[in-house]
């Protein structure tokens, strides 16, 4: 899939909605509008989500790419620990993926999540 470069952008806000979807509202830089689908999310922590929130840079990493400090983020245990290995074990086999939110201003954060869909939007 081919995603924009969202650097400098901004994260304009997100909805839980039903059967594990999330949808975040994004901008790029320039103004196009997108709405990221995240499908099976099992797992999400967002903080210091603030108005005008900016985009440093949305990463997407493969379910190879899971680390236990993730685990650990995602589920509040300690990394160390045997469930974090277990956790991680578990969701590599799943297939699931991550999406890591950095940011220069505002909301950072992970979702592990199955599929993604992205899809351009109007700006509101």
């Amino acid at each position: 899939m081919n995603i924009p470069n969202f650097h400098d952008g901004h994260l304009d806000g997100l909805r839980i909605g039903p059967s594990k979807l999330v949808s975040f509202f994004l901008r790029t830089q320039d103004g196009k509008a997108f709405t990221l689908l995240l499908q099976e999310v099992d797992a999400l922590t967002l903080s210091e989500f603030k108005q005008g929130n900016i985009v440093l840079d949305l990463v997407f990493r493969s379910a190879g790419s899971l680390t236990r400090s993730d685990m650990a983020e995602l589920y509040s245990v300690d990394a160390s620990a045997r469930q974090a290995e277990d956790l991680l074990k578990a969701k590599r086999e799943q297939g699931f993926q991550i999406l890591e939110i950095n940011a220069s201003y505002g909301a950072h954060g992970l979702v592990l999540f199955r599929t993604l869909e992205l899809r351009p939007s109007s700006p509101d």
